[in-house]
């Protein structure tokens, strides 16, 4: 394959013959530091690929293995052999379906590193669009948003599953959003960029719940934050005892959970965990 991929960002392209694969949700606006910060402190030589969710993320109704179809099916054609699969938060449930499919056609398990693994939920759905819409209170008050987050929590208590809640979430974004974009005069282009990329968030999370990542994770390195509310230490602490065994090998880091992909002692393990299973 000679063109650039559609549903991956090429991040580095320094080894023509194998790849790296990083599954996220990529934004601009988020607080949590992106694999484009963990570039810039990993060892030279690599090729890192990002995923796109937004290239698949336009029909709710799209099924997780489309997703999974879809990126694999470019890695395929490219030729190169896959070194390593990350997943930061949600992402890692959808880096356990890339691994599992890598395994099928290159015969054995690749390195996959978690960072603050995740399962999609409807509490953390709620939780995301809280903060979005949070982050509107300075433009259109606090009682505006608050009743939105009132709503959503509601909606998060109704819905039986997360497609649906992902639906109402994004109805209530949208109303909100309005009003804030009314106020600031935003045009509609990038309203209706703003809206989109809120939708595929969304869409994003509730497809994951389609995946069951434990077996992957099982053979999986996860990189813990000390963040309590984050990955596997809000699992724990919701559910004592109960996730002692996700991962294969556990390494714990004295940073924040925002921070994890800035973080250069962070990066320095991962290259050396590349380098000794190339």
């Amino acid at each position: 394959m000679t063109d650039a991929p559609t549903t991956w960002n090429v991040l580095t392209d320094d080894d023509p013959g194998s790849v790296v694969l990083a599954a996220d949700f990529d934004s601009t606006s988020r607080a949590e530091a992106r694999f484009t910060d963990l570039t810039k402190h990993l060892a030279s030589g690599l090729t890192l690929w990002e995923t796109i969710p937004q290239a698949v993320a336009t029909r709710p109704d799209l099924p997780a293995e489309a997703y999974v179809k879809q990126w694999t099916d470019e890695v395929k054609a490219s030729g190169r052999r896959v070194r390593a699969v990350l997943g930061f938060c949600a992402g890692s449930v959808y880096a356990a379906a890339l691994a599992e499919e890598i395994e099928k056609w290159q015969g054995s398990f690749p390195l996959t590193i978690l960072f603050d693994p995740e399962r999609a939920s409807a509490a953390s759905m709620y939780w995301q669009f809280h903060k979005v819409v949070g982050q509107m209170a300075p433009t259109i008050g606090a009682a505006a948003t608050g009743a939105a987050q009132d709503a959503g929590q509601r909606a998060q208590e109704d819905c039986q599953d997360l497609a649906d809640l992902a639906r109402r979430l994004l109805v209530l974004y949208h109303t909100t959003a309005t009003k804030a974009f009314d106020q600031l005069g935003i045009d509609g282009t990038r309203r209706a960029e703003l809206t989109e990329t809120a939708g595929a968030f969304l869409s994003y999370l509730a497809t994951a719940e389609q995946i069951e990542p434990a077996a992957a994770w099982r053979r999986s390195v996860v990189f813990t934050s000390s963040t309590p509310t984050s990955g596997l230490n809000a699992l724990r602490a919701l559910n004592p005892g109960a996730f002692d065994d996700v991962a294969a090998e556990e390494l714990r880091f004295d940073t924040a959970h925002v921070d994890l992909l800035r973080t250069p002692a962070i990066a320095d393990a991962v290259s050396a965990l590349i380098k000794d299973r190339t």
